[in-house]
């Protein structure tokens, strides 16, 4: 991706750039979502790509919202207990 921003054939708003590093021991990840901590998304490119700053809420959280079920719900009692958004923020 960086070489393709580099040479022009791609923009940079064409990727979703994140800094950091987590590293895992082998099989770590694995046994994680195998226990529930964590879980595998599937999203759709317009919501993955879409611009971070200045949104409401996280954009996991729109995430988990759109997937529906359990995870919709999740969110919801995540969402509540911040104490940096708005109620209608909250409800959005």
């Amino acid at each position: 991706a960086i070489e393709a921003v580099l040479e022009g054939e791609c923009k940079p708003m064409d990727f979703r750039w994140f800094i950091g590093c987590r590293r895992w021991s082998p099989g770590d990840l694995e046994q994680k979502v195998r226990v529930g901590k964590y879980q595998a998304m599937a999203s759709a490119r317009s919501v993955a790509l879409k611009q971070c700053i200045g949104l409401p809420k996280p954009l996991w959280h729109e995430v988990m919202e759109l997937s529906g079920g359990r995870s919709r719900e999740l969110s919801r009692l995540e969402i509540q207990k911040r104490d940096d958004l708005s109620a209608d923020e909250k409800d959005g």
